[in-house]
């Protein structure tokens, strides 16, 4: 069974189906159609859930403050946070572009247009929070800007606050990370990091520099938080009925993933059928399950499943 003749039993037998992908970068809409173009059928922006999807809960609290949005290229993520209600927003590109002595190391060209003065507004006000919606495109200018705001005095970039009140108080900027992933799978035959390995190297230097543990909060698979997300769209897509005793029938998912540790976990941990194929991060030596996050069952490739399909309720491709 393809990917496009699962979602047509699936529309057939009126079984939601929807992408959940610590991927991102990009708006739902945006993605949406990247994804459509790359595997030939229509997938709705409804159907999508990416790793920062569900950080537009943070709106209500920061909307109004400034906020330091890393990751992705260019401006994309800017626009992301934009799209989600965040009304103030400043990222590394532009604290680079207005003090370029903040990493003389970077490696990344200067743009051939310069930023349009609207985007610098934010660089001087304090940073208020931080939250890295995709994988960094420069390690060493994020992690140093990250930084610069953690140890700063009230979020303002260019202050450090003393010695003792380093290794005596906590952090200045509160700090959440869309995806926990170490590692994801590309052509290349070995897993390439992911934000989770960026995350590792900002809280070990957090660490040393203030002798105290980084704080965080992290969204994407395999935080609750992410799922009950998509149960929430899921319930949109297809509502769950009440039997005769009035009470919501179970919904039955399957979840489809590579990852043992994101997409088998989290699908594990609240209550779903996880299915562990073998065309990505994970790649055993024989027929065995994963040792630690064992899945309901594994097989070769997403076509493999197809038998398990037939009693499901709702399908999840996990990215």
């Amino acid at each position: 069974m393809s990917c496009l003749t699962l979602m047509e039993f699936s529309s057939r037998n009126n079984v939601p189906y929807i992408f959940l992908t610590n991927g991102g970068g990009l708006t739902e809409t945006d993605k949406a159609a990247q994804l459509s173009k790359k595997i030939g059928i229509h997938i709705s922006p409804d159907q999508l859930i990416l790793s920062h999807s569900p950080m537009r809960s943070l709106v209500s609290k920061y909307e109004d403050k400034n906020v330091l949005v890393v990751g992705g290229n260019g401006s994309d993520c800017r626009n992301v946070a934009e799209h989600y209600g965040f009304k103030h927003v400043v990222t590394p590109e532009e604290v680079h572009a207005v003090y370029p002595s903040v990493c003389p190391s970077s490696a990344i060209e200067a743009r051939s247009v310069p930023l349009a003065e609207k985007y610098l507004q934010n660089v001087h006000r304090p940073v208020e929070a931080i939250m890295v919606f995709h994988d960094s495109v420069d390690w060493g200018r994020d992690l140093q800007v990250i930084l610069d705001a953690l140890v700063s005095r009230d979020g303002y970039l260019t202050t450090v606050k003393s010695q003792s009140e380093l290794h005596t108080t906590k952090q200045s900027v509160p700090l959440y990370f869309s995806n926990s992933d170490l590692v994801w799978s590309n052509e290349y035959p070995n897993p390439r990091f992911a934000q989770g390995t960026f995350r590792t190297c900002l809280e070990r230097i957090y660490e040393d520099m203030t002798g105290q543990k980084l704080e965080y909060t992290l969204f994407g698979k395999p935080m609750t938080p992410t799922y009950q997300f998509a149960d929430t769209v899921l319930n949109t897509l297809a509502p769950i009925h009440c039997g005769p005793d009035n009470l919501p029938r179970p919904r039955t998912v399957y979840a489809i993933g590579d990852n043992p540790y994101a997409d088998i976990a989290g699908a594990n941990a609240y209550g779903w059928h996880s299915l562990l194929v073998r065309t990505g991060v994970f790649a055993p030596d024989g027929e065995e399950n994963h040792h630690i996050h064992p899945a309901t069952a594994v097989v070769d490739h997403v076509e493999d499943a197809n038998l398990m399909y037939v009693q499901a309720k709702s399908i999840v491709e996990v990215l």
